[in-house]
């Protein structure tokens, strides 16, 4: 069962304009973007786990953590902290790369499913619930 939050936005004329927050609790694995000079590494991709306000994960190479904020659905990602391990070159580019997309910045958030998408205006974040198998 899916949790929405309910935020109503009112215009100047007097109408109100609803707007869901999509409920990104849980484990995201980012499978692909769009954004400007990166491509993510096969084999290192970024994965993020939330709860609440609570933001977790790594980057490829370095674990992170950090806040959020929901404003319907936008979302804007705050105090992003990372470990310091040496990472190749490659997966050193595509932290950079993702910190800079999500620190301090607000992203519109389409969920459909078990998938998530982050757009920037400049580009994308396309992100796939983690699901845990039975063995």
């Amino acid at each position: 069962m899916k949790k929405f939050t309910l935020s109503l936005l009112l215009l100047g004329t007097g109408a109100a304009q609803i707007a869901l927050s999509p409920d990104l609790n849980g484990s995201w694995k980012i499978v692909g973007w769009t954004l400007p000079d990166s491509v993510p590494v096969k084999n290192r991709l970024p994965q993020l786990n939330i709860q609440g306000d609570r933001l977790t994960g790594t980057t490829g190479c370095n674990r992170l953590n950090g806040t959020l904020r929901m404003n319907g659905n936008r979302v804007t990602f705050s105090s992003i902290n990372t470990t310091r391990m040496a990472c190749s070159d490659a997966v050193a580019a595509q932290e950079q790369v993702l910190l800079k997309t999500l620190s301090g910045r607000t992203l519109t958030a389409t969920r459909v499913q078990d998938s998530l998408t982050l757009d920037t205006g400049a580009g994308m974040l396309n992100i796939r619930r983690m699901t845990i198998q039975a063995p």
